[in-house]
């Protein structure tokens, strides 16, 4: 991947969660690291779990949905994330 496609794909908008407004960028799920192994990915759309929060809207998780152009193809919110190692 030459230097101006990684830099695209790094600033690229994919979404904007629609609960609390976030942009989502493609640096924002390391979107690099995804790419450099599309050849493992057996099935597409890929599912991407992005959790965050911000001073006004509790921690929420955004499920997005890319297809190996990296196009967001839909997303959906969830209020209860319960994370465990």
């Amino acid at each position: 991947m030459n230097t101006e496609t990684r830099a695209f794909l790094i600033r690229k908008l994919l979404t904007v969660c629609p609960v609390c407004q976030k942009r989502i960028y493609g640096k924002d799920i390391d979107i690099l690291n995804i790419n450099s192994k599309k050849s493992e990915i057996s099935h597409w759309p890929l599912r991407y779990i992005h959790c965050h929060s911000t001073n006004k809207v509790p921690f929420h998780a955004l499920t997005i949905y890319l297809d190996n152009n990296f196009a967001v193809r839909g997303n959906e919110v969830s209020n209860f994330v319960k994370i465990e190692k």
